[in-house]
């Protein structure tokens, strides 16, 4: 029948129905096959000419494969498989790491290293189609890739095909005049040229013993053509959808659209958001694939833990993202479990008093946390050990089971679809026993990330939405409007480099047909032509400015070549233009609330009132009015009428007051919000003010608490010696020596001032009463009751808290002392004539009861 090559896919389809028409004018039941460029063209083929043929009414035996589908179709009548199946590429790369291991070679000093054997393996699968070289004088590198290459593929000849070999046995099994007589009539439809040599080949074989006929479309640039350049690609994605959502508005079924893209990097991600934000329903490559999700980066980074040393900062970032559990146990939650990092509680204390309630339960907390760290780790420590992939695969089961499983029987569906898409990776590890060295942590980390990095996620159901895909996947559907994305230079074409391990001019030493970089940018270029013939319109967008890089973008040269005369593409003004003078890019329809809104607050015949009606734009100025202004208002921490925040029936703590006072934004996010900076103590090079400050009051407390409860005498020695105990309890092994050295230094310097002024004040007649004395609700273990303060309305604010210490002279008089750590400036108003900082004492009638009155 010939081959054909026509205008536009539509004009393909047409004659696509008269020859299956005719092939089966005499009888219905007769098969005819036709091989497509993908699945999803393979549908749209059978529903197309389920809608033209027999007027309507449809046709049978009527069948589609792609040219790998149909090999193995081949392979299964013919019974040549003799039980193998595919090659997996995690296999390939296992293979190779063996004989690296044994004998590296030239690659010697990188054997060891994933990286090499995940390159060698992309390379393998070329060198699959080469014959032996023979007396070929080849490059040393080259030839040590074809020796690492010869013996991997030695090792997978039982029970796995290349994909060279199933192409090779496909064509064995045309052989067979029976075989081909049960496809009936072939026809090849919008098939694209093949980069594989070996499906090359079989291609070829196919159209002569089957006399296929080969129907294919390949667009052109015409004065009708719409070609649209956008500031970048963001401005890009909008302006489609807003064509896209226009479309739609005029009766145009959505799953009969068509977005494809040139780079899926960063046309994928913006596409799926401006489609989302327009509630515009989608099908194709999900913008955050199996890498991008909570389960598989928690796993691989678990798997750069140390389980003798665990890392627990990596343990928070995993637990942070709300994958963790413990199987059968609470494990607390995440900002307890960083807290408990940051500032562990005092485990020790005085063991002859009751801990406070909330003290038990900090205590309680980290010994769950410590628990959980070391289960982990041990069942990571499991992992490493293991002898087997097998043995590798069951306890990364295990550990997928026992820490990363659902939190509850409510879990989101796309974070079980993670977790079930990352088991099932696991279960595949076993395939690599035999076949690649014993399993170690590196080689581990390596292949699951292959992995999942190969794993891509996928949205809708075809035939439920708008299409959106590559360049390749728009090939051979049957679309009304087809929008192609980023025909600029770089992207569109994409810069091909060559093969380092086998370059160009190696592969012409080898044989015909192993692609070139000059190959496969003329395989691109048919590509795209052929996209631009699919659909019975097309519209071309491209980019001016790079969003990532920087710097201008070009036309296309795939477009900008043998243009029509006078034809020239139309510049849309940027999407800030447009939200500046209510003008759109493109087209008047405003596919998102957020555009609406703009669009609305700034028609020109809106009048002033139009802004009034609008809320959210009303907030976001009055928002920055008031931080800009200076206004006390709920925007930046003014609580008062919000009820439920502070109970005045409770204590409160004098700094938590004070903090408020300072900043009451700052207040609403950490005390109301609890919104903390994770402070990492383990990347510190020096101890900080809080830890110094607590340290100090530390000691002093100790050393405080030994005199009041009748220990041992009040010394400077016997104060050094709770200062060294308490270094040696809080050094970081992240601070550098010579620093903490200095900081000792000057910490002893400083109790040492604090112990001559005690000796003076003693002199004077004063005795220490209480250290760290807790006043507050006595049912919480507070030694003292709440401090209470009237205020002027008659209302009493109830405090509580701790005095550092308390002090008493002969005559019965109190001292409280509180000790600061950092710079006096804050205090520098404070003096014994004037203690409240210009404040009348008299408007502090603040009443504590101490011991003996």
């Amino acid at each position: 029948m010939g081959n054909r090559t026509l205008l536009s896919v539509p004009e393909a389809l047409a004659e696509l129905t008269e020859m299956v028409g005719t092939a089966q004018a005499e009888n219905p039941f007769a098969p005819v096959t036709v091989v497509v460029p993908s699945h999803a063209s393979g549908l749209d083929v059978e529903h197309y000419l389920g809608r033209t043929l027999n007027d309507g009414r449809g046709s049978v035996s009527v069948r589609t494969f792609t040219l790998r589908d149909l090999a193995l179709e081949l392979i299964a009548l013919g019974n040549l498989a003799d039980g193998r199946i595919p090659l997996p590429p995690m296999l390939r790369e296992g293979a190779i790491s063996s004989v690296l291991a044994v004998d590296p070679g030239l690659f010697a000093d990188v054997a060891d290293q994933p990286a090499t054997a995940r390159a060698i393996a992309r390379t393998a699968m070329v060198l699959d189609a080469v014959d032996e070289p023979g007396d070929i004088k080849l490059p040393a590198l080259v030839n040590e890739v074809l020796r690492v290459h010869g013996k991997a593929a030695a090792a997978l000849t039982t029970g796995w095909l290349t994909g060279n070999e199933l192409f090779a046995l496909a064509q064995k099994a045309l052989l067979d005049p029976a075989v081909i007589r049960r496809f009936g009539v072939v026809v090849g439809f919008m098939l694209p040229p093949e980069d594989d040599p070996a499906g090359g080949q079989f291609g070829a074989m196919l159209e002569e013993r089957t006399g296929m006929a080969v129907l294919r479309a390949a667009g052109a640039l015409t004065p009708d053509t719409t070609v649209y350049t956008t500031s970048d690609a963001d401005d890009e994605a909008r302006a489609v959808v807003r064509l896209v959502a226009e479309r739609i508005n005029s009766e145009t079924p959505g799953h009969r659209i068509g977005i494809f893209y040139s780079a899926a990097d960063p046309y994928r991600g913006l596409l799926a958001q401006r489609l989302t934000e327009a509630g515009i329903t989608y099908v194709g490559a999900d913008a955050h694939q199996l890498s991008d999700t909570p389960m598989a980066r928690g796993l691989l980074r678990l798997l750069r833990l140390d389980p003798l040393d665990p890392d627990l900062r990596l343990i928070l970032n995993v637990l942070a993202e709300g994958t963790l559990v413990w199987k059968d146990r609470t494990l607390p939650s995440s900002a307890t479990c960083e807290r408990l990092y940051t500032a562990p509680p005092d485990e020790d204390g005085d063991p002859d008093a009751e801990p406070p309630s909330h003290l038990l339960r900090q205590r309680e907390n980290l010994l769950l946390f410590r628990e959980f760290v070391s289960e982990l780790s041990d069942q990571v420590d499991r992992i490493f050990l293991a002898e087997s992939w097998t043995e590798a695969a069951a306890k990364l089961e295990e550990l997928i089971d026992g820490f990363m499983g659902p939190r509850s029987e409510q879990e989101r569906p796309e974070l079980s679809a993670a977790r079930g898409q990352v088991s099932d990776i696991v279960g595949e590890l076993k395939l690599l026993q035999g076949i690649a060295p014993a399993p170690s942590a590196a080689s581990l980390r390596s292949v699951l990330e292959g992995a999942i990095a190969a794993k891509g996620g996928w949205k809708g159901r075809s035939g439920t939405g708008v299409v959106l895909g590559a360049y390749a996947d728009g090939i051979g559907r049957d679309l009304d409007a087809v929008y192609i994305v980023g025909a600029a230079e770089g992207l569109a074409p994409a810069r091909i480099k060559e093969d380092p391990l086998l370059p160009d001019s190696v592969r012409r030493q080898l044989g015909p047909g192993l692609p070139t970089v000059e190959d496969r940018a003329v395989t691109k270029k048919e590509q795209f032509f052929a996209l631009l013939a699919t659909g019975a319109e097309q519209v071309i967008t491209s980019p001016r400015g790079n969003l990532r890089g920087g710097g201008a973008y070009q036309l296309s040269r795939w477009i900008t070549t043998d243009v029509p005369e006078g034809w020239r593409p139309t510049a849309l003004p940027s999407y800030a233009h447009g939200v500046a003078t209510g003008a759109p890019t493109v087209g008047g329809l405003v596919p998102t609330a957020q555009e609406w809104r703009l669009r609305r607050c700034l028609e020109s015949n809106a009048g002033p009132g139009m802004l009034a009606d609008d809320a959210v734009l009303l907030g976001s100025l009055e928002v920055r009015r008031h931080r800009r202004d200076g206004v006390f208002s709920r925007f930046n921490g003014n609580l008062s009428g919000r009820t439920g925040l502070v109970d005045p029936d409770k204590a409160m703590s004098p700094t938590r007051l004070e903090d408020w006072v300072d900043s009451p934004l700052a207040y609403f996010l950490r005390r109301i919000l609890k919104v903390e900076l994770f402070e990492d103590v383990a990347l510190e090079v020096q101890i900080g003010r809080l830890q110094r400050g607590t340290l100090l009051h530390a000691v002093l407390e100790d050393f405080v608490g030994e005199a009041t409860s009748g220990g041992l005498v009040p010394s400077s020695a016997r104060l050094m010696e709770l200062a060294q105990a308490a270094f040696e309890r809080e050094a970081n092994p992240a601070w550098l020596g010579y620093l903490w050295e200095r900081d000792m230094a000057a910490m002893r310097q400083n109790l040492l001032a604090v112990f001559t002024a005690d000796q003076d004040r003693q002199s004077a007649g004063w005795k220490y009463l209480a250290a760290e004395a807790s006043f507050g609700p006595q049912e919480h273990g507070h030694a003292y009751p709440p401090a209470e303060l009237e205020l002027a309305d008659g209302s009493t604010v109830r405090f509580l808290g701790k005095v550092d210490r308390i002090d008493r002279d002969a005559n019965g008089r109190i001292k409280v002392i509180d000790y600061k750590s950092g710079s006096d400036k804050k205090y520098g108003d404070l003096s014994p004539t004037n203690p409240t900082a210009g404040e009348p004492a008299s408007s502090f009638p603040c009443t504590v009861s101490l011991p003996d009155g």
